[in-house]
């Protein structure tokens, strides 16, 4: 695999941290997300993670769950995570796949993820 689909981007912007998720979601990347944005965190504080899922056209249980524990690492930090930009089928396969989304705070883009955390 290349060392690009594995490229964690990090965007800061008005204090929210925002990573775009790539598609397909490798486990490459998947691994690399985690200690990026908590080593992120460490150095520099922020109000709200937005995982920006617009680029996202499947989202299988087995990444929705490394999401979450993405979520559960930076919620313990202190700072909520908002999942923007769901398209409604990747929705309604996780619905089908009967996933645990009780973590989710849901957000139809990101802009909307920004109102939501000021």
């Amino acid at each position: 695999m290349a060392q690009s689909e594995a490229r964690v981007i990090l965007q800061r912007v008005e204090g929210v941290l925002i990573v775009p998720l790539p598609d397909p979601m490798h486990d490459a990347f998947l691994d690399e997300l985690r200690p990026s944005v908590l080593e992120y965190m460490r150095d520099h504080p922020i109000s709200g993670l937005i995982l920006d899922l617009s680029g996202v056209e499947a989202l299988d249980e087995h990444d929705f769950e490394r999401l979450r524990r993405v979520a559960d690492g930076v919620t313990l930090m202190g700072a909520p995570v908002v999942l923007a930009g769901m398209k409604p089928g990747v929705a309604a396969g996780l619905v089908l796949l009967d996933v645990n989304d009780s973590w989710v705070i849901p957000s139809l883009s990101v802009e909307a993820a920004m109102e939501r955390l000021r």
